[in-house]
């Protein structure tokens, strides 16, 4: 009997890519901008806030959003979203996980981009990197411009597991594999056939190892 090929979803940040490329791209637009760095003086007390539990993942998103691109137009956010995009490509990801990308596309699977990050560009650095399906955090339009508010979850989390739970009803005859690195990503990789943490700190790798979840290191 012949089986369907895999379902393989992926993580974006610090899997596929050495660094958070939410924080890269909205530190490149400002030294393309640097007339706004006068509106990120409250991130330093919204990253306070965060870290001492006073404020979610979600609404932290959304003051970084909010000051360094409220207001900026589709337009010249396209212009940036295609230099990022190169430089992601070319200079920022694991070649590991560009060859098990490879490797599960040579097996006819079905390639699905799962990030947290912003769909400002990771649409189209999924594209890129030749995903059949990205699934992102989506940010709201006013017309043209952006407004610095998410428009629906903050895909992190249990958002994940919700979405990972969407695409098995979806897939059901699919066996599906996944890679993620962070601990939170840990609830999603243990609904999966095949789970696999990328680069995990101690405690995710020790908590991965009793879950039954594998662990890689990639470069």
């Amino acid at each position: 009997m012949t089986h369907p090929p895999s379902l393989v979803v992926f993580d974006l940040d610090h899997t596929l890519t050495r660094r958070d490329t939410f924080l890269q791209y909205l530190g490149g637009f400002l030294l393309k901008r640097p007339g706004r760095i006068w509106r990120t003086w409250s991130l330093p007390y919204a990253v306070a806030a965060f870290m001492l539990g006073k404020l979610d993942n979600a609404e932290l998103k959304q003051r970084f959003l909010r000051s360094i691109l409220g207001g900026v137009s589709r337009e010249e956010l396209q212009t940036w979203t295609a230099e990022f995009i190169h430089q992601v490509v070319h200079r920022g990801m694991r070649l590991d996980g560009l060859s098990a990308i490879e490797a599960h596309k040579s097996k006819g699977a079905t390639l699905i981009l799962l990030s947290a990050s912003p769909d400002i560009y990771v649409g189209e650095l999924g594209k890129e990197l030749g995903f059949d399906e990205v699934i992102c955090t989506l940010v709201e339009w006013d017309q043209d411009r952006i407004t610095g508010k998410l428009s629906g979850s903050n895909v992190r989390g249990e958002e994940k597991v919700k979405l990972l739970k969407e695409i098995r009803r979806r897939f059901p005859n699919r066996r599906i594999i996944a890679y993620a690195d962070n601990q939170s990503d840990l609830p999603m990789l243990q609904l999966v056939d095949h789970g696999v943490l990328v680069n995990g700190a101690k405690h995710a790798q020790k908590l991965a190892s009793q879950m039954g979840i594998d662990l890689v290191v990639w470069h």
